[in-house]
């Protein structure tokens, strides 16, 4: 697929001299593909400080078309530790729980307790199931799998939250993201030995477990976007808080951080920037509650696959 194959077609297409053919091309291009990997290893993990580094890359848009993208978000969402030497014996870990988790809920639900039938306490039949993105990749059963797994693992895992539409939203690019990875790091072992770091680190053999750590991390931050409880902080308040005259009805009602935030968008920042728009839904007193939150995803969908993975979403048009 062009998708799939685009950072490796990228780096193929500059160095493949015209004259060779056939093997001998295919072994140069193997050769040429190892010794960059080795160099961006080394540039981007073999220094002291090499938290600062990939950092500030990944700030200028130089991890676009990296070999090691995943290993950097695995860093950046602390899924890794900043010490090198315990990186192997961390993802061992990690996938062992994944491993517990995915035959507790999937593999042998039945082996715990209680546990109910999937087929009628399925956390992802709400509404219309979860939605997969349009890409190609996308489309092959295998990775719908993977996502669907994932999600469902997650959602067994976090009962007060569960699953909600958008979550596939920041799934989807952290498998799409590690198996091109993967797939670049089986592309350049054709012609040299990987280090035993990066024999771990890019197993494709493990590439859902790799992204429900992520995800999992990545959720911590996230979660309150998709929860439905009150601010703590709030609870108990509208009993000792007499009624706002003339209050709009996002103002009302119990405090939830996604209805905050996009409240804050609508009387803020789209105030400031296009006060037409916001009067117009103010004079039709539109909520943005109502199409805020799907704006919200649209948007994370969009800088993803727009402006952090350009690569990657050449393969849609």
């Amino acid at each position: 697929m062009r998708q799939q194959s685009h950072r490796l077609s990228e780096f193929e297409h500059a160095c493949t001299p015209s004259k060779l053919s056939g093997c001998g091309r295919r072994s140069l291009l193997c050769r040429q593909g190892s010794a960059r990997s080795a160099k961006e290893w080394e540039e981007l993990f073999v220094n002291n400080n090499y938290l600062a580094t990939i950092r500030q890359k990944g700030i200028n848009g130089q991890l676009r078309s990296s070999r090691f993208r995943s290993i950097c978000w695995k860093l950046f969402l602390c899924v890794l530790p900043q010490d090198k030497s315990q990186w192997i014996s961390k993802v061992k870990e990690l996938r062992a729980w994944y491993s517990s988790v995915k035959e507790i809920h999937i593999t042998n639900p039945r082996k715990v307790v209680g546990q109910q039938d999937l087929m009628i306490n399925n956390p992802l039949s709400q509404d219309e199931g979860v939605k997969f993105p349009e890409m190609q990749f996308f489309q092959q059963e295998s990775v719908r799998k993977i996502l669907t797994d994932v999600l469902f693992c997650y959602a067994r895992e976090n009962e007060q939250l569960l699953y909600k539409q958008g979550m596939h939203e920041l799934l989807a690019p952290i498998v799409f993201t590690l198996h091109c990875d993967h797939q670049a790091f089986l592309h350049a072992s054709e012609s040299a030995q990987p280090s035993e770091e990066m024999k771990t680190l890019l197993n494709p053999e493990y590439l859902e477990h790799d992204a429900y750590a992520m995800f999992s991390q990545l959720m911590e931050t996230a979660e309150p976007w998709f929860s439905t409880f009150e601010h703590d902080g709030q609870k108990g308040k509208e009993t000792l808080m007499p009624p706002i005259p003339f209050a709009r009805p996002q103002d009302l009602g119990p405090t939830i951080a996604i209805v905050t935030k996009v409240n804050q968008i609508q009387d803020q920042l789209l105030k400031k920037h296009d006060i037409e728009l916001y009067m117009h839904l103010n004079r039709l007193e539109i909520a943005p509650q109502i199409y805020g939150f799907q704006t919200l995803c649209s948007l994370i969908s969009y800088v993803i696959f727009h402006l952090i993975s350009p690569l990657c979403y050449k393969g849609r048009s």
